[in-house]
C-alpha cells in the first residue's frame, strides 16, 4: 500500500508534534527552550535523514491539552492521525485507512514527510546521554557588607520638631548685631519713656519699618498698659515710693522728730526778770545753735533727698496718641508682611511687639508653618487642641500624638498610628474607643470603628447585634446590621436568622419597618421578605388594624391591595 500526501485547505487531524530541522542537538535545545517547553513536559525523537547516520532533525511530541505552545518560529507543526502517524499542516492521507488498518500497519509512532518519506520513531532521545556537565572549579565567594535597605514606596512622612529652635526663630527673626550710635534718637532714652524720643522713633519708624523687627521695642516695655489713656513707664521705685516708709528714710524720720520736739520745749520759755544778762544772752545762743542745727539738719535730709531722687528716677507717661500710633504701625507692618505672603516676619511683630500671641499663631498658621503655629498655640496660648491640630498639618505625627494623649484623644491617636503604618498600636487605641463606646451602649458608634478603623467586619456585626437584642438604639442598630451584607445570599441568612431568633412583639414592629429598605435591594429576595412581612403583619393586625398599611410597600406593582387595605381598616373602624 502506498501512502500519499494531499494538500488541503485545512488541518483533519490535531496538531500534536513540532518539527525542527536542524543535526545540531543544541539547536534542538535551544529552539525548544525559546518555544516555552520544558524537556519534562514533552517527548522528543531524533529523524533519519536520506543518507547514513546523519540526523534530519527532531520531533517534538507534546499533549495539546496540558502544553502551552509560543512562537514557534521557523518551525513546524505537524498533526497527529489517529495517534500513530505526524503529517504536516494543511495535508491529509490517500487514501483513507480504516480503524484496523490503522493498528495494524503502525504499532509505533511514523512521521510522513515529503522529503525523507515514511519514517518510523522507535527511540526517545535520552538527554543524560548527550549533555556534558562543565568541569567544576573552586571559586572564592566573597560575601558583601550587610547593605541599607531602600525602600521602592514612600508609605509614611512625619517632620522632628524643635520647639525652643522654632519659637528662638519667631522671636528673634535677625541678629542683635546694630549700629545703635547711627540711629537718629536716644535707644536708652527711649526704653526709658522720654517722649522726644518716642516722636523720632515713630518718624524713623515710617521711614524704616523694617528696623521694628531689628529693634523689637514692645508696646509693653518696662511696664507699658495697654487700653488706658496713657502708657505708664516706671523707672526705679514709681512715684508713691517718697511717701512710704524704707530702711534709708528710717533716721530722716527720727530726725524730724528730735527737732520738733526742740521747738516746742522752747516755745514754752519764758525769760524772767530774775535772771541775769549773762543767763539770758547764754540761753539766747543755745537757741540760735539750736535753730542752726535744726535748719542744717533739714537742708541736708533735702539734698539727700533730692540726690535719691535723681538717682532712682520717678515716673514718666507716654501720651494715649504716641501710644496708638506705635500700636497702629505695627499692626500696620504686621498686616503688611503677611499681605506679602512674609508669614514669619508677620508672627513676630505680632508676638514680640504686639504681644497678640493668638493672632502670631493664626497668621503662621494661614501661611502653612504649621509647626511654627503649634508651638505659639502650646507655649503662649495654652492651647493643646489647636497645637495638636498643627502638628498634624505639619506632619509632626509624634508631637500630634503626645498632646492627643494628654487630651484622652483615642480616636485621633489611632489615626495617627495609621498614618504612621503601626497597626499594633492604632487597634489598641481604637479598642479604648470601641470600649467606651459599649460602656454608653453606642453600640452603632462602636460598630463603625471595627469597620471602618481597624477593619474587622465581622466583629462589628455582633455589637449591632447585641444593640438590637438589649434594645439599645435597636433601629440604627439593625439597619447598619443589614447594610453591612454585601451579597443577596448574606444579606438573606442575615434577615432569616433575626427574624427566626431575635424577632418578638416588642421589636416586631421596628422589624417590619426595616424591611422595606431591603426589599428593593435584591430582587431574589423579594418574595421572602415579603412573606415574612405577612407573617408579621398576620400576627398584630387583630390588635392593631393600622398595620395593614405595611403590606403597601411590598406590593407596588399590585394597584388593588391599597383599596383592599383602606376597606379593611374602614370595616374595622366600623366595629367600634
Amino acid at each position: 500500500m502506498e501512502l500519499k500526501l494531499k494538500i488541503n485547505t485545512k488541518n483533519t487531524y490535531p496538531k500534536g508534534g513540532i518539527l525542527i530541522k536542524s543535526a545540531s542537538v543544541e539547536v534542538w535545545l535551544h529552539e525548544i527552550q525559546n518555544i516555552g517547553l520544558t524537556l519534562g513536559s514533552v517527548k522528543v525523537f531524533p529523524v533519519p535523514g536520506t543518507r547514513a547516520n546523519e540526523l534530519f532533525g527532531c520531533l517534538i511530541v507534546f499533549n495539546q491539552s496540558k502544553s502551552k505552545i509560543g512562537d514557534i518560529e521557523k518551525n513546524n507543526f505537524y498533526q497527529l492521525a489517529e495517534n500513530k502517524l505526524f503529517i504536516p499542516e494543511n495535508t491529509s492521507i490517500a487514501p483513507e485507512l480504516t480503524e484496523e488498518e490503522w493498528h495494524k500497519l503502525f504499532s509505533e509512532y511514523h512521521l510522513l514527510h515529503p522529503e525523507i518519506g515514511l519514517v518510523e520513531l522507535k527511540e526517545e532521545v535520552n538527554w543524560t546521554d548527550l549533555l556534558q556537565l562543565p568541569v567544576l572549579r573552586e571559586i572564592e565567594i566573597t560575601v558583601p557588607s550587610k547593605s541599607v535597605s531602600i525602600p521602592q514606596f514612600i508609605t509614611s512622612m512625619r517632620v522632628e520638631v524643635d520647639q525652643e529652635k522654632i519659637l528662638n526663630d519667631i522671636e528673634n527673626p535677625v541678629s542683635e548685631e546694630e549700629m545703635i550710635a547711627k540711629l537718629p534718637f536716644d535707644l536708652q532714652k527711649l526704653m526709658k519713656g522720654n517722649q522726644k524720643e518716642m516722636d523720632k522713633f515713630l518718624k524713623f519708624l515710617d521711614e524704616n519699618p523694617k528696623l521694628a523687627l531689628q529693634l523689637a521695642i514692645p508696646l509693653d516695655t518696662l511696664g507699658t498698659s495697654r487700653g488706658d489713656s496713657y502708657g505708664k513707664f516706671s523707672f526705679g521705685r514709681g512715684n508713691m515710693s517718697r511717701f512710704l516708709p524704707s530702711e534709708e528714710s528710717s533716721p530722716n524720720l527720727f530726725k524730724y522728730g528730735a527737732i520738733i520736739f526742740l521747738i516746742l520745749i522752747l516755745g514754752n520759755f519764758k525769760l524772767g526778770d530774775n535772771h541775769s544778762d549773762f543767763q539770758s544772752f547764754f540761753i539766747f545762743l543755745i537757741i540760735i545753735l539750736i535753730v542752726g542745727f535744726a535748719f542744717s539738719l533739714l537742708a541736708g535730709n533735702s539734698s539727700s533727698a533730692s540726690d535719691k531722687t535723681s538717682k532712682s528716677g520717678g515716673s514718666f507717661l507716654i501720651d494715649s496718641n504716641r501710644f496708638a500710633t506705635l500700636q497702629e504701625k505695627y499692626e500696620k507692618l504686621a498686616e503688611q508682611y503677611a499681605e506679602n505672603k512674609e508669614y514669619q516676619k508677620a508672627a513676630h511683630i505680632y508676638l514680640k511687639l504686639l504681644k497678640n500671641h493668638h493672632k502670631a499663631a493664626e497668621v503662621l498658621e494661614k501661611g502653612e508653618l504649621y509647626t511654627e503655629a503649634a508651638a505659639i498655640y502650646l507655649k503662649y496660648s495654652k492651647n493643646k487642641k489647636k497645637a495638636a491640630e498643627c502638628y498634624e498639618k505639619g506632619h509632626a505625627y509624634r508631637e500630634a500624638i503626645e498632646i492627643y494623649k494628654e487630651l484622652n484623644d483615642d480616636e485621633k491617636i489611632g489615626d495617627l498610628y495609621v498614618v504612621l503604618k503601626n497597626k499594633k498600636e492604632a487597634d489598641k487605641y481604637f479598642n479604648k474607643v470601641i470600649e467606651n463606646y459599649k460602656t454608653n451602649f453606642q453600640y452603632v458608634k462602636a460598630s463603625l470603628v471595627y469597620k471602618n478603623k481597624i477593619g474587622d467586619v465581622t466583629d462589628a456585626q455582633e455589637l449591632l447585634l447585641q444593640g438590637w437584642k438589649t434594645n439599645k438604639d435597636p433601629g440604627k442598630c439593625l439597619n447598619n446590621y443589614f447594610a453591612n451584607c454585601k451579597s443577596a445570599e448574606e444579606l438573606s441568612h442575615a434577615i432569616t436568622n433575626v427574624y427566626k431568633e431575635d424577632v418578638s412583639d416588642t421589636n416586631a414592629a421596628i422589624f417590619l419597618h426595616l424591611l422595606k429598605p431591603e426589599f428593593n435591594k435584591y430582587e431574589q429576595l423579594e418574595e421572602m421578605i415579603r412573606n415574612i412581612a405577612y407573617e408579621i403583619t398576620a400576627d398584630r393586625i387583630s390588635a392593631n388594624p393600622e398595620v395593614a398599611s405595611e403590606l403597601v410597600h411590598f406590593n407596588k406593582n399590585n394597584k388593588s391591595i391599597l383599596k383592599d387595605v383602606m376597606k379593611y381598616k374602614l370595616k374595622q373602624k366600623n366595629k367600634y
